[in-house]
């Protein structure tokens, strides 16, 4: 009986597809490589590894940094352009509805006359204990008339503030613009009223020239009076609105423009 190869143990190898050892032709294939003698254990023999070359234990020794954005979900980036495209499409607008807005700046200046008339009877109330604000014949200012005034700009400011709003959320752009148009209206309508108002017939003409003599006149009366202090005074309660005002309509406009950079 003939004996074959594969029943000798010692000579029994594995052969691939192609009938060569997987073995041989790898190693033909990557040129000669230093090998190793490896002990596997008592009564085990020795099996020969390869020893591995310094590039591939460098690329074995590779870390995953994971960053926080990792386990969140990432933002879809805006597509290149549309910014510039936004930009361009804002300062079209601009040019087609931006500038002085009339009809935003009087409503505004209703709105702050509104809450003129609020924060009016709020500063009666909070200036009480101190006797008031009175500014004539007087050369210099005390704790208690500095206190007075911080309160009535404080007033002024938030009055003007809220028109402001109101005015640059209905003009859209321009927003400081229109804000400080509310103070012009104020001057205009203030001028107007001291002029036409002896002329108006009725009650609408006794109110107003109660309101003209009892309160206007008295303010005006003791600013003249002051002198240079009661100009300072006035001049700055001219600041104070003007700056309410165009923070205000600023803040209307940056509302749209929010909601133009989300769409």
């Amino acid at each position: 009986m003939t004996e074959r190869p594969e029943d000798r143990p010692h000579e029994r190898r594995r052969t691939g597809p192609l009938g060569d050892d997987p073995e041989e032709a790898s190693g033909g294939a990557s040129g000669e490589e230093p090998t190793r003698r490896v002990p596997l254990g008592e009564g085990e023999e020795e099996r020969t590894s390869r020893v591995p070359h310094r590039d591939e234990e460098e690329a074995r020794e590779t870390r995953v940094i994971r960053t926080p954005g990792a386990t969140e979900e990432r933002e879809v980036p805006y597509p290149r352009g549309y910014f510039e495209a936004a930009e361009e499409r804002e300062a079209r607008l601009r040019d087609m509805y931006g500038g002085v807005d009339w009809l935003a700046g009087f409503l505004g200046f209703v709105f702050a006359a509104v809450c003129g008339a609020f924060f009016s009877l709020v500063g009666g109330l909070v200036l009480g204990p101190f006797g008031g604000v009175d500014l004539s014949g007087a050369s210099q200012l005390g704790p208690a008339a500095i206190t007075g005034l911080a309160i009535l700009a404080l007033l002024i400011f938030v009055t003007y503030l809220f028109g402001g709003y109101v005015a640059g959320r209905l003009a859209r752009f321009d927003g400081g613009r229109n804000g400080a148009l509310t103070v012009l209206f104020t001057a205009v309508v203030a001028v107007l009223l001291v002029v036409v108002g002896g002329f108006l017939p009725g009650a609408a003409g006794e109110a107003v020239r109660d309101l003209i003599q009892g309160t206007v006149m008295p303010a005006l009366g003791g600013v003249a009076g002051a002198g240079a202090v009661g100009l300072a005074v006035l001049a700055g309660a001219v600041v104070v609105a003007l700056l309410g005002g165009i923070l205000g309509g600023r803040l209307g406009s940056r509302y749209h423009s929010q909601i133009d950079r989300t769409t």
